[in-house]
């Protein structure tokens, strides 16, 4: 196996997927929620959220965030995604532009949605999961050794 091998699957997966669950940390409290994302061509990860959430709050505390994302799941064999990294509000206006035209393209959410988000009228903000390391867990792919960790150049 390949690290080119993996780093497509996890990008083809990334594209698949819809739905991902984050785990924050709050104190000595870890928290987890599940959230609509895209990811870009980096695999830098994004949702949207609204500043009050615990999620959000805990990032804003401490950025250390780890995500799942069940890509394969109703039958074996399964495919799933984890990684670890870091989870920070994206401010850059032409960043959170380029982002958002792509979430509201892949969740159907309309102009008027968009046009409303980039103009601040909303409480969401954009947020960003930048990851450390995948580990690929794909029984498809790899029935022998399905656990495989690969980290991304960033």
């Amino acid at each position: 196996m390949k690290p080119m091998e993996v780093s497509k699957l996890i990008k083809e997966y990334l594209q698949e997927a819809k739905m991902m669950q984050i785990a924050t940390l709050g104190g000595d409290q870890l928290w987890i929620c599940t959230v609509y994302f895209v990811a870009d061509e980096k695999l830098n990860l994004y949702w949207i959220s609204t500043p009050d959430r615990r999620h959000s709050q805990e990032i804003k505390a401490h950025n250390k965030a780890a995500i799942a994302i069940s890509v394969k799941y109703d039958k074996n064999p399964i495919i799933g995604i984890q990684s670890e990294g870091y989870a920070d509000v994206v401010s850059d206006a032409e960043q959170v532009a380029k982002i958002m035209k792509s979430y509201a393209a892949l969740y159907n959410t309309g102009q008027d949605f968009y046009d409303n988000f980039i103009a601040g009228k909303n409480k969401h903000l954009l947020y960003q999961f930048v990851p450390k390391k995948f580990i690929l867990f794909d029984e498809v792919n790899f029935p022998n050794n399905s656990r495989v960790e690969w980290k991304p150049q960033q």
